[in-house]
């Protein structure tokens, strides 16, 4: 029986708060209107796709994969920034206990948010359900629209790089892996790892 899956995962596109460098994690604006311009529908038909329950993601879904089914799951969001939500870095540089965050960011928790080790192991739950998903239909193709934060965690581990900045990813965009149940599950090294990019746009 062949077992083999491909992953995709997609960061959602770009919010007026994006453009404003606001920390946006479980905040849930739309698109905005450059945002929703600059997303195309992306080449591939997978068989589903699960997209975390914030409209951004749910907004980009729509686009990049209209033929798709969608279903939302809260585990896919982004980091809660918690009393950080919505504000900048101007807002925040002289406060210290966002300035040991920035230096510490695995040790240090923002106040009413999330703490690195619970959203890492959310987000690998997460994983492991969508696998076992796909698993229990036998789907070959599944995508996964999602944050930058849960998009450099999967990348770094399955690029096998030293840090989550080490990778980094543009409004609409991603990677996928190809591997099998077992080695997804396992969250082993995967057959393959490519990136995917938004197409060109028509007229330059």
């Amino acid at each position: 029986m062949d077992n083999s899956l491909v992953i995709t995962c997609i960061r959602h596109g770009m919010t007026l708060e994006n453009q404003q460098k606001k920390y946006i994690g479980w905040s849930d604006p739309p698109l905005s209107i450059e945002g929703k311009n600059e997303l195309k529908e992306l080449f591939l038909e997978p068989q589903l796709v699960i997209s975390s329950d914030l409209k951004r993601a749910l907004e980009t879904s729509a686009v990049v994969f209209p033929k798709s089914q969608v279903v939302k799951s809260k585990n896919w969001r982004e980091l809660h920034f918690g009393d950080w939500e919505e504000k900048t870095y101007e807002d925040l540089k002289n406060i210290r206990a966002y300035r040991n965050w920035i230096d510490h960011w695995t040790e240090h928790t923002p106040p009413n948010g999330e703490s690195f080790s619970s959203f890492s192991n959310r987000i690998w739950a997460a994983w492991e359900e969508a696998v076992d998903l796909a698993a229990s239909q036998q789907l070959r193709h599944i995508a996964i629209v999602s944050h930058g934060g849960p998009l450099r965690l999967l990348a770094s581990h399955f690029k096998q790089t030293a840090s989550l900045w080490d990778v980094s990813f543009s409004y609409g965009e991603g990677f996928s892996v190809a591997c099998t149940y077992k080695q997804a599950k396992e969250r082993r090294a995967c057959i393959s790892y490519s990136a995917v990019h938004l197409p060109a746009k028509e007229n330059g």
